[in-house]
């Protein structure tokens, strides 16, 4: 085995891990663990060292179970409530008249000093589209002719406590952070294939304290989203509605995959099944109302041919895709790896996102590569131009 790489999975109240390699032709699961942390709560890291403590206890059992310390670097994957996703369009005068890979940079570095939110962190600057001299639309402008040259791109960004207390966790650690990923970007590259992403599709990302989502039609992200409600508010409803503690709340909402359809239902003496659905179903029917609103105001409604895509920890509930459909008026799916089909890895809702983090890793990093440091953006990189090719 070679080319090893480590994909730390951060979301609320659990750290995943999962160390991946190429054997022969193919790619294969070394190791993967999963441990619950009191430290992190909706988005906030309560204490450094405590957290930096439950890594290393994952980082030991790799240890152990490997004979060596394979993690040199990792590859991160957050989902946090406070992520924000911003669209901009910044443009510039090519000198020249051919498009060079500075007039690339210089678009980048102008969107990351005006469109960062005080107290955030730009992790990712994603472009959506290249327009020269605002008619043509192109993947790749470089050495293009053009006057006018505009990008139309996507930043995200995390609170900077966050990443701020992220890093001291992992120097802590001698961990070297070699990437940051935000959640729906390594849902998309591991649940979206080309042809999903050409034909339109909408996938929505559910955990327990957030809801991201993504549209894409024609290759392009048309828009993202981000929702600061998951499953984690369902178990709460429940709590209250049903006056049971949070545990067993959490407890009913994994094993009574009840719902009331097409006037069904099953028979509990122990639960108000119906009281119970009508619980859980306001909740789930919040979110996807919020989410279709959007896609009404970017008229895609009801016009993404592939339909929707399910995937995350909260989406696991069976009904969901039902009620899904009944609300979007679309196909709907439960989300699945489709580029490595890592066995078991590929369709299990807890993991899919950090295959998509390793695919990520595998397809861009190389082009981001350089040394990074406690003060890098990770969204600016050193071969901008190639990095953007590999985009689409």
């Amino acid at each position: 085995m070679n080319n090893m790489q480590v994909i730390l999975d951060i979301w609320n109240g659990y750290i995943k891990w999962a160390i991946f390699a190429e054997e022969g032709e193919g790619k294969v699961v070394v190791a993967r663990e999963m441990i619950k942390t009191k430290w992190m709560r909706k988005g906030k890291i309560l204490d450094v060292e405590d957290f930096a403590v439950c890594i290393n206890k994952i980082l030991e059992s790799f240890t152990r179970k490997l004979g060596d310390d394979v993690v040199e670097k990792v590859f991160i994957w957050i989902s946090h409530p406070e992520c924000t996703i911003r669209r901009i369009s910044e443009q510039k005068r090519i000198l020249k008249g051919t498009i060079t890979h500075d007039d690339i940079a210089h678009l980048s570095d102008v969107v990351a000093d005006t469109m960062v939110k005080p107290n955030f962190e730009a992790l990712k600057i994603i472009p959506v589209q290249w327009i020269i001299d605002e008619q043509t639309k192109v993947k790749d402008p470089i050495g293009m002719e053009a006057r006018k040259l505009e990008l139309i791109a996507d930043v995200f960004m995390i609170p900077k406590n966050f990443y701020n207390n992220l890093f001291d966790a992992c120097e802590q650690l001698d961990l070297h952070i070699a990437d940051i990923i935000p959640n729906i970007l390594g849902s998309a590259e591991a649940c979206l294939d080309l042809d999903v992403r050409d034909l339109g599709a909408l996938l929505i990302d559910m955990w327990a304290n957030q809801t991201s989502y993504v549209v894409y039609e024609e290759w392009f992200p048309v828009v993202y989203g981000v929702l600061p409600v998951g499953g984690e508010d369902v178990t709460k409803d429940l709590s209250i509605g049903l006056q049971v503690d949070i545990k067993d709340a959490e407890h009913i909402k994994r094993e009574k995959w009840v719902i009331i359809m097409d006037n069904r239902m099953l028979e509990d003496e122990s639960v108000d099944m119906r009281f119970l659905s009508d619980i859980m179903i306001a909740r789930y029917e919040e979110i996807f109302e919020f989410i279709n609103e959007d896609l009404i105001l970017h008229q895609k409604d009801g016009r993404l041919p592939w339909g929707v895509i399910l995937t995350g920890g909260a989406s696991k509930v069976d009904w969901l895709t039902v009620l899904a459909k009944d609300i979007f008026k679309l196909a709907t799916f439960k989300g699945k790896e489709r580029n490595l089909e890592l066995w078991d890895l590929s369709s299990n809702q807890q993991f899919i996102n950090t295959i998509g983090v390793y695919s990520w890793a595998m397809k861009y990093y190389q082009a981001q590569r350089r040394s990074f440091n406690m003060n890098f953006n990770f969204g600016l990189f050193s071969k901008v131009g190639d990095f953007f090719k590999q985009l689409f």
